[in-house]
């Protein structure tokens, strides 16, 4: 049975189990904390996570039975939170198809990231799973399809299955709306994140109203200068930049009181954009997302996109709420974010109120403070540095093994790039930065009468951070003429024994939080390639 939609406005947290396979129990204590904070909404998106029957080589080897995350799903009802399904029907579809027996529904014969929404079977394959989903889930006012960062459509456009001549927007529209078809007979709400629906605008009236779209943008705040513009050429601009095209487009909600010299642009113009369009529209910030470290988040940034995105979402009386977004890829936990987890509840229920506001609040509230001191200690840890983040370290959604000589290749890149005297000043910049912001922690934690259990994470990433630095600093001088390797072989030796003893607190940090062979991946993920390249300069 599926439940007619509510209007309400949501407020919702995103449980990202591509990467992180969560104990039920780390998940459970969550649970109630995000309740606590205000929040009404649970969006899972659950990839291997659950033991599947229509597709069981999908699921993971520490993935939840269905008896144990129903327990969750009724955890989180007696809660008052709704809890929204989300699987992937276009892209973000590694963990099927890398499966031979999956490999004929590919965009693309040598890519596994997406569907082609043009196969038959895949239309047959999603409505069947989706009809497993709606059974485990019961109840549902919502149903998020996904379909976002769908980068094979071109491949699509231009293949043989495109006999009609449709276009790209065309083909997502179309998929999107076939897809949405049994959810919408049931009176569940589809769910699409906006991305290729504002990239590949040319169909989007095609696209039926029936559907939410939840607006992601992450690297864009109020004030910074600069905006996410959709099309041809997307990307961040200044007001310089815009293209007549793009003004033609999006003018209007760029720029909704005129376009007088000096004024900024609406930064979340694109939520204004889609429900003129007669579209429910949720905004969606991100907690966690691609450039942040591996033990850290990029906490300013993320602070300032999170507060600017989610009151759009809950304070302009045309849009539905707002979905703060948390991917697991980017490996750092959640108690992390709990200042960004703890921002949406606090405007949700403080509309009026500032983010100078709410800092003061969360310091005092969440570590007993009465300055800025966490604040300055923790956006010290904010940039990355290289083999810090996702990206250096060769990670990925696919959560593929990362290669034996991924170091000796990035290394290359840099040198051929001309990049490699940079790359060594930051290393040292952020070294300078990250223990810096270490003595501020410690000091933290000597004074703070709350919060305890989190200012001691901060601290562990800390350390890790300034490890990692001078790792990065000394495996880039490794490459550089005039190294000697026996002059620094003992420092070496002693990063090497500082991380590996980093690792084993690690370890038993995340024992608490994730599932074992899913912890040993992501462990694998933070460590394995750093200590490779240590090991190498340690015997030298």
């Amino acid at each position: 049975m599926v439940l007619k939609t509510i209007e309400r406005r949501i407020i919702g947290f995103h449980i990202d189990m591509n990467m992180a396979q969560y104990r039920a129990d780390y998940l459970e204590a969550w649970l109630t904390t995000l309740s606590e904070m205000g929040y009404n909404t649970v969006v899972w998106e659950l990839e291997g996570g659950i033991e599947w029957q229509t597709i069981p080589e999908a699921h993971q080897p520490d993935a939840l039975t269905k008896d144990e995350f129903r327990k969750l799903l009724e955890h989180a009802k007696g809660l008052g939170l709704d809890n929204i399904p989300l699987l992937q029907t276009l892209g973000h579809a590694e963990y099927v198809l890398r499966h031979e027996k999956y490999a004929g529904l590919r965009a693309h014969p040598d890519d596994t990231t997406q569907y082609n929404p043009l196969h038959p079977a895949v239309v047959l394959l999603l409505h069947d799973w989706i009809a497993e989903y709606l059974d485990l889930f019961g109840e549902v006012r919502y149903f998020h399809i996904g379909c976002d960062e769908a980068r094979r459509l071109d491949h699509v456009q231009q293949s043989a299955r495109n006999k009609h001549d449709l276009s790209v927007s065309q083909i997502f529209i179309q998929h999107v709306n076939t897809i949405s078809e049994p959810l919408i007979e049931r009176g569940a709400t589809p769910i699409i994140w906006a991305d290729m629906a504002l990239h590949h605008n040319g169909a989007i009236d095609e696209l039926s109203r029936d559907v939410m779209l939840f607006d992601w943008m992450y690297d864009v705040w109020r004030g910074n200068g600069r905006v996410y513009i959709w099309g041809d050429k997307r990307g961040l601009r200044n007001r310089n930049e815009f293209t007549p095209k793009d003004l033609d487009l999006f003018g209007k909600y760029l720029f909704p009181n005129g376009d007088a010299p000096g004024v900024d642009p609406e930064t979340f113009y694109t939520a204004d954009f889609l429900a003129d369009k007669g579209f429910k529209v949720v905004t969606c910030p991100g907690s966690s997302c691609d450039g942040d470290n591996v033990f850290s988040p990029r906490h300013k940034r993320q602070l300032h996109n999170t507060w600017d995105s989610a009151a759009k979402g809950l304070k302009t009386p045309a849009l539905c709420g707002t979905v703060l977004t948390s991917w697991s890829v980017h490996l750092h936990p959640w108690e992390l974010q709990h200042a960004h987890i703890a921002a949406v509840g606090f405007l949700s229920q403080n509309p009026e109120s500032t983010m100078a506001e709410f800092r003061d609040r969360y310091v005092k509230c969440a570590y007993g403070l009465e300055d800025d001191r966490f604040w300055e200690a923790v956006e010290g840890l904010s940039e990355p540095c290289l083999f810090t983040h996702t990206q250096s370290l060769g990670i990925g959604k696919a959560c593929l093994p990362v290669p034996a000589d991924h170091v000796e290749k990035t290394l290359a890149s840099i040198i051929a790039e001309g990049g490699f005297d940079e790359h060594i000043e930051t290393a040292r910049a952020r070294r300078r930065a990250y223990a810096r912001s270490l003595d501020q922690i410690r000091s933290l934690m000597r004074v703070t009468s709350k919060g305890e259990y989190r200012l001691e994470l901060w601290e562990l990433a800390a350390r890790n951070l300034t490890n990692r630095a001078e790792a990065s600093q000394l495996i880039l001088l490794s490459r550089t003429d005039g190294f000697d390797p026996q002059a620094h072989r003992d420092q070496a030796s002693r990063i090497l024994e500082q991380m590996r003893a980093l690792r084993e607190e690690y370890e038993r940090v995340y024992s608490g939080m994730i599932r074992p062979s899913r912890r040993a991946l992501m462990i694998g993920y933070m460590f394995d390639s750093v200590e490779a390249e240590l090991v190498r300069l340690a015997d030298e």
